[in-house]
């Protein structure tokens, strides 16, 4: 898996993207693009998501940010990358993590797996992270470095029952655990990395450090 970069003004911190699960880099091309035209150095980190456990993903992902140049790195992470992202700044074991963006993270499980992940293609979809995204682990401290976008079009039948407000998939009590700035769109799960919203307040977050433009 190669790491695609984008060169542009010096004096602000890089920012690494993550996709989500059984995707590539080029699903955050848009955000790649809005966020390179904002004035920062965007590297579109690619990894096998559907054949590693989070500890593993987690591990591929810190190699690939070891080999960037050293200076402060700003982290976004979609979906179940985004616990990645966090994980990183909590412990950066030597890299130079300034700010973390997450959207749609579940950070306390998904209702979703819970309720369909016996099925044969979202097993196949998750690889060996869904016995972790079942899980429920407690609420981490909210980290003032942490900013969580979460979705809240939900889909009407599949997830009837979930708590709400969700994004079809997480909800927005697991999207926002840990992460002190708090943002919401309407949109579903998917669309998180292409909502004109969710890239703006993402935008602002990584300039000013808090999600809504100065």
């Amino acid at each position: 898996m190669r790491t695609m970069t984008h060169k542009t003004n010096d004096g602000m911190p890089d920012v690494a993207l993550l996709h989500g699960l059984g995707r590539s880099p080029a699903s955050m091309w848009l955000l790649a693009r809005r966020i390179r035209h904002a004035g920062f150095a965007v590297h579109s980190i690619g990894y096998p998501s559907t054949r590693q456990t989070i500890a593993e993903a987690e591990a591929f992902v810190r190699d690939r940010l070891a080999g960037l140049p050293h200076r402060p790195l700003s982290l976004v992470g979609h979906s179940l990358r985004g616990l990645i992202a966090a994980a990183i700044l909590r412990d950066p074991r030597g890299l130079w993590i300034d700010r973390v963006v997450q959207l749609g993270a579940p950070n306390l499980g998904s209702p979703m797996i819970e309720r369909l992940g016996w099925l044969w293609p979202v097993r196949k979809l998750c690889g060996p992270t869904i016995a972790e995204l079942n899980r429920h682990p407690a609420p981490s401290t909210r980290s003032s470095w942490i900013a969580a976008i979460a979705g809240t079009a939900r889909w009407p039948f599949l997830s009837a029952g979930f708590q709400r407000p969700n994004d079809g998939i997480v909800t927005l009590r697991s999207a926002w655990s840990g992460a002190e700035h708090r943002g919401r769109v309407h949109v579903l799960h998917s669309f998180l990395t292409i909502s004109p919203r969710a890239i703006a307040m993402t935008i602002a977050f990584l300039r000013t450090g808090r999600l809504e433009a100065a």
